[in-house]
């Protein structure tokens, strides 16, 4: 389950199978639009997209960071 359930454009997420995600919108009927992140050895990334419910989001994917978060420690 999520800890931080307050996902952001460009967050990247991973379930337990290591299927990576990439946050696009949470519209206001709570529903999480996303690209499913393929990391082919063809050297392209793929990105497929997907939907569903922000309840059902956060108890299959954990969150590990913000693309778009560029800050660095001081």
């Amino acid at each position: 389950m999520m800890p931080d359930s307050q996902l952001v454009r460009g967050d990247i997420c991973r379930d337990p199978t290591g299927l990576r995600v990439k946050v696009e919108d949470v519209d206001t009927y709570d529903y999480v639009h996303f690209s499913v992140i393929d990391d082919s050895n063809s050297g392209e990334d793929k990105e497929e997209p997907g939907q569903m419910s922000h309840v059902a989001f956060a108890h299959r994917f954990a969150k590990l960071g913000n693309l778009f978060d560029c800050r660095k420690a001081a």
